[in-house]
């Protein structure tokens, strides 16, 4: 098979090519950093680096479509490929609505409560990060018996020990959302980028958000972890794959991205599960394959009065 090389859209056409550039805050001219860039209905994406750098690269039968740019505080952006191929800045407008969630009330930690869905002996696999930015996300929806200890206090994460995820250090960004009226994440309820890192061999994370005072909405929160497709995460791995006609082919040198987070088992539809890929999101029920039960992110919350 011969390959082409495309430098640019009016030179020889490519079957793959390295779009570059930096993506910008159109107000301030600020870099973004963790910018979700995914080109739509393909599997295809990445995201940008602390300075607001990316690279992506563009393969030949993606030319057609459109690259979708998602990041917290900004109104979601879409740009043909070719146009994101020959900019080398991106600007996004910054979201001018204000957040209804952040409590400006004081408080006082003296009683807490542990929002737990699973048990130990319940953890099983995980949610890889994949080739590209995403997230996935567990709903707790509202009980009177928080009503003493309405603050979010801490959102607990469980590392999982697959895909290269405890060998390295990672980073991932927590975000809490509402829930809209299609059951799907709507509004962030926390406008800063809580960036969270792991440190080599660590199994779980407790992140604090009691500075933030926000109290748990009566119609429940999405808590969600996001993936950086950034290099600071990146590993290489070799694994068999086997095609559509049963052929297994040893991959080497693949590129995936930490970390991976642990899950647990429960009964199908139990638990109400989203992720976001391809610039939407979807509502996550994919079945074990042995006992039809439901993959479900291991995420514990901790509230105080």
């Amino acid at each position: 098979m011969k390959i082409f090389f495309l430098l640019f859209p009016f030179l020889v056409f490519s079957q793959q090519q390295v779009a570059k550039g930096v993506v910008k805050d159109k107000d301030t001219n600020s870099p973004v950093p963790y910018v979700n860039i995914s080109i739509l209905e393909s599997r295809v994406g990445t995201s940008s680096n602390d300075d607001g750098s990316y690279s992506l690269n563009i393969n030949k039968e993606d030319v057609d479509k459109n690259v979708h740019l998602s990041s917290l505080g900004y109104k979601d952006t879409t740009l043909t490929v070719t146009s994101f191929t020959k900019l080398k800045t991106i600007y996004l407008q910054p979201l001018a609505e204000e957040l209804d969630e952040v409590v400006i009330t004081e408080k006082f930690e003296e009683e807490f409560m542990v929002i737990k869905p699973f048990q130990k002996k319940d953890l099983y696999g995980g949610f890889g990060n994949g080739k590209r930015p995403w997230q996935i996300g567990l709903y707790f929806p509202y009980d009177s018996l928080y009503d003493d200890t309405k603050y979010i206090n801490t959102v607990k994460v469980r590392i999982s020990k697959g895909f290269s995820s405890r060998r390295k250090a990672s980073k991932f960004r927590v975000r809490l959302y509402s829930i809209s009226q299609d059951s799907l994440p709507g509004q962030d309820l926390i406008s800063e980028s809580i960036i969270v890192t792991t440190t080599k061999k660590q199994k779980e994370v407790e992140v604090d958000l009691s500075t933030y005072n926000i109290v748990f909405p009566n119609n429940g929160l999405f808590v969600v972890l996001e993936g950086l497709a950034i290099p600071f995460n990146e590993y290489k791995w070799n694994y068999t794959m086997t095609d559509s006609k049963g052929k297994k082919k040893k991959v080497k040198d693949d590129i995936g991205y930490v970390p991976s987070f642990r899950a647990f088992l429960a009964n199908y539809n139990k638990f109400l599960v989203v992720h976001y890929g391809n610039g939407k999101w979807w509502k996550y029920a994919v079945p074990h394959h042995k006992d039809n039960k439901q993959w479900v992110p291991a995420i514990s919350l901790t509230l105080s009065n």
